[in-house]
């Protein structure tokens, strides 16, 4: 008897299995529904045919998954997308640039809605007084959310913008943006760029230094790095992600290293095939991938295209994801890399990055499949962001 019992659980939880998601209802109360879509969640599970997504009244998702037919409650608005595609919004997890009105409108209407400017260009400006203009008014929702690394902390006369010489003018550096108002921190430990090898570089106390006093309050350090020998320097340090790939090839154990660590990739292939050294990048994409390391989206995006080059995009960075196919990513890492992961280098993944019940609904419907053809990225029919409709109908 208890074998029969054993062998009808197990062929429950079979059925179960096979039976695909579960089926969800609309709930009373939730103000849209997107419904007639296949959901891609942004976790790397399968695609759901003929889901449903709700939002309440919050902004918030109040239901997802695949639709049980029920009758939606009264009052609430029904938006048939036919068969498209249903997405978290994108995260480009790597820009300059962002405090601006029309570039954060320009990458909200393309679905892209949440950026992470990695170090401000701005002269002439304070970070405070930045940040304020983010938080008033550049927080409706047809702007992308800006996550802030402030200035970036370098060595006196070194690449970035806040030279430090001592541990001690690193930890003032980084509670004074910190105080102002920066999500994240900036570091970079960098001796040469555009063909310079002699820049100062931030010494190991300064560095330690830093990420203990961000860790401290709470805030992830994120490191620029184009060499393999400095990328081993910051990950001994204990940054939280790794803001580029390296041009030379990074040793495998370094690779695992990072993985073991949790530090994420950001490897912003873009700027390194503006300086022809896309395939020394993409190799150590490919094996950091296959090694089981996360990847997070990242274009390097600039209103100053470097060394000229045109694929700098506003909006949705299809040449990113075109140099991420191209070091072997299938499309549903690289959506998983521009979600998911991207919401984790923000800090955000609590929030945002996933389609699940609770969350933030930043939402991306495009016609077409990606995981068939990614070029349906830009085949836009509606953003949600905040919960509000911003682009489509």
């Amino acid at each position: 008897m208890i074998r029969k019992r054993i062998s009808l659980a197990l062929l429950c939880g079979l059925a179960a299995c096979a039976a695909g998601p579960a089926e969800v209802d609309v709930p009373p109360g939730a103000r849209l529904a997107l419904i007639n879509g296949t959901l891609i969640d942004g976790t790397g599970t399968a695609p759901v045919r003929n889901a449903v997504l709700a939002i309440g009244t919050d902004g918030r998702i109040a239901a997802v998954g695949r639709r049980s037919g029920a009758p939606i409650p009264a009052g609430t608005t029904v938006v048939d997308v036919a068969g498209a595609t249903i997405l978290p919004g994108f995260i480009n997890a790597h820009v300059h640039d962002a405090y601006s009105a029309a570039n954060l409108e320009a990458w909200a209407a393309a679905g892209v809605t949440t950026v992470r400017d990695e170090a401000i260009n701005i002269s002439g400006a304070s970070l405070a007084d930045l940040i304020a203009r983010r938080d008033g008014e550049w927080s409706a929702p047809r702007y992308a959310r800006l996550v802030s690394a402030g200035w970036m902390i370098t060595a006196p006369g070194g690449y970035g913008r806040w030279g430090v010489a001592t541990a001690e003018e690193a930890r003032q550096a980084v509670l004074e943006e910190i105080e102002a108002g920066a999500d994240q921190i900036k570091v970079a430990v960098e001796d040469g760029i555009a063909g310079r090898t002699d820049l100062p570089v931030l010494s190991a106390e300064a560095l330690a230094a830093a990420v203990a006093a961000a860790h401290e309050r709470g805030r992830k350090v994120s490191a620029h790095i184009t060499d393999a020998f400095f990328l081993q320097t910051v990950v001994s340090a204990g940054v939280d992600d790794a803001a580029h790939t390296t041009w030379d090839p990074a040793p495998d154990a370094l690779l695992r290293d990072m993985n073991s660590r949790h530090i994420p990739m950001v490897p912003t292939l873009t700027v390194f095939d503006a300086y022809q050294s896309l395939a020394g990048a993409q190799a150590n994409v490919r094996r950091f991938a296959a090694l089981g390391g996360e990847i997070a989206l990242g274009s390097d995006y600039t209103d100053i295209p470097q060394n000229d080059f045109p694929h700098f995009e506003l909006g949705m960075p299809m040449h990113e994801i075109e140099c991420l196919a191209g070091a072997g990513l299938a499309p549903m890492q690289i959506i998983v890399a521009a979600t998911r992961n991207a919401a984790r280098v923000c800090g955000l993944n609590g929030e945002l990055g996933t389609l699940e019940t609770g969350k933030t609904a930043d939402v991306l419907v495009i016609n077409g499949d990606p995981l068939q053809s990614l070029a349906a990225l830009t085949n836009v029919r509606l953003v949600i962001h905040r919960g509000e409709i911003i682009h489509g109908n």
